[in-house]
């Protein structure tokens, strides 16, 4: 007796509800994704062996300019919006919510406390960026030490949210006045701060000559 062949057939399968995942995917990154702000300044840092992490997260940063202006900058947006609410009360300014939004994605913030409700008034980043340029940074001379009060804000925020108090960073410009560096040292040793320790922020050398 003859053995019976079966035909054979190729196995389909459908692929339309895998593309139909793929797109979903998608569509759902694009509108969730939050983009990295324009840096407000630019610093070329100087270059250093250490290869001491820096933390992402919980870290309160002053940056100096190739210029000397001084710069205030903090990752977590909680603490940044009490900060603009804090910093508010004593120029008697009180942030919208629209205005709170702008704070929190502006990153570093160079202006003297009296004109934040100027600097966020401004619509678009760029305008914002350009106002900071015109202007002469976070003061940080001895009559009018203005990075003390961001500072100190800062850590009692943090400190009566977390119960301890956030990492600092100085970051400054390669070709930066050392004067003025030190003047935000002295900041961060003054009494009510008394800042020991801090990470100096440095590009990473691959060799030393």
């Amino acid at each position: 007796m003859s053995k019976i062949k079966m035909p054979r057939s190729s196995p389909s399968l459908d692929m339309t509800p895998m593309v139909d995942l793929a797109f979903l995917l998608v569509t759902f990154f694009m509108l969730t994704a939050q983009f990295r702000p324009e840096e407000a300044v630019a610093v070329d840092t100087p270059s250093s062996m250490s290869q001491s992490p820096i933390p992402m997260t919980n870290m309160l940063t002053v940056v100096v300019d190739t210029a000397g202006k001084v710069f205030w900058d903090f990752t977590d947006k909680g603490v940044r919006i009490a900060v603009l609410e804090e910093l508010g009360k004593r120029v008697n300014y009180t942030p919208t919510d629209e205005e709170k939004v702008k704070f929190v994605n502006a990153g570093p913030i160079g202006v003297p406390i009296q004109n934040l409700r100027e600097l966020l008034s401004l619509e678009t980043g760029s305008e914002r960026k350009a106002y900071m340029a015109s202007h002469e940074g976070i003061p940080v001379d001895s009559t009018n030490n203005q990075l003390y009060e961001w500072i100190s804000v800062t850590r009692n925020i943090f400190w009566n949210d977390a119960g301890h108090n956030p990492v600092v960073a100085l970051k400054a410009d390669g070709n930066t006045n050392y004067s003025r560096v030190a003047e935000v040292i002295r900041t961060f040793q003054s009494p009510g701060i008394q800042i020991s320790k801090f990470k100096m922020i440095t590009d990473l050398e691959s060799s030393r000559m």
